[in-house]
């Protein structure tokens, strides 16, 4: 039985950047996901896809349609 050379092993620093960066990365992606789905994030975006003519012809800028749509008096 001859023996090959094993090129596949990490090192114990690979390994410990794995352990540490593992579960940070999925808590990144976990934060990423939420604020996309996030409704503020959802209603954001309705309001960037209202054209420029629409906000004027109310008489609103961007801004103060974002405004009235988050501080509305219920």
């Amino acid at each position: 039985m001859a023996l090959h050379a094993d090129n596949t092993l990490i090192s114990n620093r690979e390994v410990i950047a794995e352990l540490v960066l593992t579960p940070l990365r999925a808590f990144g992606t976990m934060l990423e996901k939420l604020a996309v789905e996030n409704s503020r994030t959802r209603a954001l975006r309705a309001i960037a896809e209202i054209p420029e003519e629409e906000l004027r012809a109310k008489g609103l800028s961007r801004a103060e349609f974002a405004n009235m749509a988050f501080h509305h008096d219920v």
